[in-house]
């Protein structure tokens, strides 16, 4: 007969990290206490925390790196069983994870990637497929031919993937060119507002902008409804609330890649719970994304 699972995985780590009822304590570090991805991440990990029994934690960074730097030493310090973050700023997170690294504390990452020190798995969309989608879009909108601008966030590996799958699915598309690829760093609102209103302003003809998050997407559309110049749309990658309501409206911004937060999270702990029970997990757990656009959205 097999072991309940709560059983084996409290057999699996050493009760240092367990509570005094002898649940596992996982750490979760997510970068903010708002929004909705957080509340869905939250949605989530709730009920696999149930089944399995888990003592998770979870604090929030309010957007700050260093914070949230401080708060994975802060779990280490406790030794937690294992580190689940959703990195604000992966650089500046690089000293905590390679210090919980130390520890012997496994560390995870979900949401977004980080390729400072040593990750036990990735939880997150499959961001190579979110590039394709958008670039399928992109390339049926316009029947096969124009010119698209990337808005592009190198620095960050979901950024690098997402780019990757955009290229990917516009590569059978001879007529179709990037005429502009600039990185948008830190990746602002403001930044890519600017960044696009440079590009309108150049003799170079834009016909469609990708922004590789929604915060480079709005910024492209805050430039573009600045500049009063029609036919250029936007794509964008999240699907926030403001960019799916740009979308219903009938803005500029036609289109989003949409993720799952909920399935992320859910899945994040079950491969924190399945390492610590000893078995083997993947570096990469991808999880499905979809194309949203006016129709799907369910506008009038």
């Amino acid at each position: 007969m097999r072991a309940p699972v709560h059983v084996l995985l409290a057999a699996a780590v050493t009760a240092c990290g367990a509570d005094r009822h002898g649940r596992l304590r996982i750490g979760v570090a997510l970068p903010t206490d708002t929004g909705a991805l957080t509340a869905d991440l939250r949605r989530g990990m709730a009920p696999v925390a149930d089944s399995l029994q888990l003592d998770v934690r979870v604090v929030t960074a309010g957007g700050d790196g260093a914070r949230q730097a401080a708060q994975v030493d802060s779990f280490a310090a406790q030794r937690v069983a294992a580190i689940l973050i959703d990195p604000v700023d992966t650089v500046a997170l690089s000293g905590a994870i390679a210090r919980a690294n130390r520890t012997g504390i496994p560390v995870f990452t979900m949401v977004t990637a980080s390729d400072q020190g040593s990750v036990v798995s990735h939880i997150g969309s499959d961001d190579r497929m979110g590039g394709e989608l958008a670039g399928w879009y992109v390339a049926q909108r316009l029947n096969g031919g124009g010119s698209i601008a990337i808005l592009d966030q190198p620095g960050v590996p979901s950024g690098r993937d997402r780019v990757a799958g955009i290229r990917l699915a516009l590569a059978p598309f001879p007529n179709i060119r990037i005429v502009a690829n600039p990185a948008v760093e830190p990746a602002a609102r403001d930044a890519a507002s600017r960044r696009t209103a440079s590009l309108l302003a150049a003799d170079q003809r834009v016909d469609a902008v990708i922004g590789t998050s929604d915060e480079l997407a709005l910024g492209a559309l805050d430039a573009i409804q600045a500049s009063g110049k029609s036919g250029v749309f936007v794509v964008g990658f999240g699907a926030i609330p403001e960019a799916r309501a740009a979308i219903v409206r009938g803005s500029a911004l036609v289109a989003d890649v949409m993720p799952d937060p909920v399935t992320i999270g859910r899945y994040a702990l079950l491969v924190v719970a399945s390492h610590l029970r000893g078995n083997r997990v993947t570096t990469s757990v991808p999880v499905r994304v979809r194309l949203v656009d006016r129709d799907s959205l369910g506008a009038p």
